[in-house]
């Protein structure tokens, strides 16, 4: 009778056990040594499939460097090293190395610490370049002639395609994006100088005149009541209270646990943030990890949820640090959802269309509920809120973003305010 082979007789993942330095990564062979001076390991791709002859041709390669690591060679000939050891993907200017290659190769390169936020940004700008031809291109094909040019395409036109008709800023963000994968091009020997460094900034879009009624749109009293009345399901309908009282992000409220609140003085630290892919981070920057103190709107969404999701069993949360490390530690969420169970995605609702049909249904013009955001910090400058204080509360260093992103005036929330003006002013309107 014939046995069934087991992974541990598969001849290929012995081989790479025995092979230490030797790794399987994006489908072929990759060396891992540390240069001299450096506390991390450097990692590069050999470009062979994995069969049982490459890894050989792996093991010699990698005691070859070893040895000429040993020997002084990568110390007073860097480039003669590269080249020798790895003459299709060398750190000499001018390497063959293609911009898409270059883009992974600095995601693999920092791969324990990048937040899942900058990985997304890193996928757009690859297909940003992909859209317009660039991604296939040698490296040193992205001169500043080219680059400005692409951005040119990017801004210029109504929007028909994705990488189109873009405003100003997302163009911007794209750019530095592509600017720091560059930069460590630079820093790897593969460019001479960065060349997005030398494109001249972009004009301002005079769509950026219309931002606040494009783009920022708090809800009013009347719009947020008749949506959380609208609202069925009661755990969103609690959430949406929370966000437009707290200025929280999503991923914070849905990260938020009892261990957090302090109920007694009325306030809650922001530890950690639930991101896209279902980890708990703590916040990107130190003004992120802070103390809210709660309005009565927000204490009391506490109240409520304090009798329903308090008293549950606590469960067993990862979180996630840099270079891999982790904690485990005991939690328990204030918002559940099915089952009592953590919200594993950050989104107010992942219902298909189902934040635009509450909206419909209130008769509430669309925004997003990222709008919620926008709104506690509007009510907040409305009522005539210190911006240090408000900043701080957000989870900002300072108080740039208060004035240009969040703050709106709400004039339907305060439509007297030209009056109180002439009384502070020892003015006062004829009967």
């Amino acid at each position: 009778m014939s046995q069934t082979r087991t992974k541990e007789d598969d001849p290929l993942k012995v081989a790479l056990k025995a092979a230490k330095g030797v790794s399987i990564h994006n489908g072929s062979l990759r060396l891992q040594f540390k240069l001299p001076g450096q506390l991390r390991h450097t990692r590069k791709s050999l470009g062979y499939p994995p069969n049982l002859d490459n890894i050989g041709l792996a093991i010699d390669r990698l005691r070859n460097i070893k040895e000429d690591i040993a020997n002084g060679l990568f110390k007073y000939d860097e480039e003669k090293f590269w080249s020798t050891h790895f003459p299709t993907n060398a750190r000499n200017p001018g390497s063959p190395i293609t911009v898409e290659a270059c883009l992974k190769s600095y995601i693999e390169e920092n791969d324990s610490v990048l937040s899942d936020s900058i990985r997304e940004k890193l996928n757009t700008a690859l297909n940003w370049l992909s859209h317009y031809r660039l991604a296939s291109k040698p490296l040193g094909h992205l001169t500043k002639t080219v680059l400005k040019d692409l951005r040119k395409k990017s801004v210029q036109g109504n929007s028909k395609t994705k990488f189109a008709g873009c405003t100003v800023t997302t163009v911007n963000e794209y750019s530095s994006t592509l600017r720091r994968v560059l930069d460590y091009a630079v820093e790897e020997g593969h460019l001479k100088e960065n060349p997005m460094r030398l494109v001249p900034q972009l004009k301002k879009d005079d769509l950026n005149l219309e931002y606040y009624d494009r783009y920022v749109k708090p809800f009013t009293v009347d719009e947020l009541d008749c949506l959380l009345a609208t609202i069925h399901v009661p755990s969103v309908r609690q959430m949406v209270k929370f966000l437009a009282w707290t200025g929280l992000r999503h991923g914070e409220l849905k990260a938020l646990a009892w261990e957090d609140v302090d109920l007694e003085n009325k306030r809650i630290t922001v530890k950690y943030n639930l991101t896209r892919k279902g980890k708990l981070k703590p916040p990107k920057t130190k003004s992120g990890y802070r103390v809210v103190e709660l309005l009565p709107a927000a204490l009391a969404v506490l109240e409520e949820m304090k009798d329903e999701t308090a008293a549950l069993p606590p469960v067993t949360d990862k979180i996630h640090y840099k270079y891999g490390k982790f904690d485990i530690v005991e939690r328990r969420r204030v918002f559940l959802g099915r089952a009592n169970q953590p919200y594993k995605r950050p989104e107010l609702t992942t219902a298909p269309k189902q934040w635009e049909k509450w909206l419909r249904e209130a008769d509430v013009p669309y925004r997003a509920a990222y709008q919620l955001r926008h709104t506690y910090a509007s009510r907040m400058l409305t009522a005539g809120c210190n911006e240090a204080w408000l900043a701080s509360q957000m989870g900002h260093a300072n108080t740039n973003m208060i004035a240009t992103i969040y703050g709106k005036w709400i004039p339907e929330d305060n439509p007297d305010y030209i009056a109180q003006l002439a009384r502070k002013l020892g003015q006062d309107y004829c009967q």
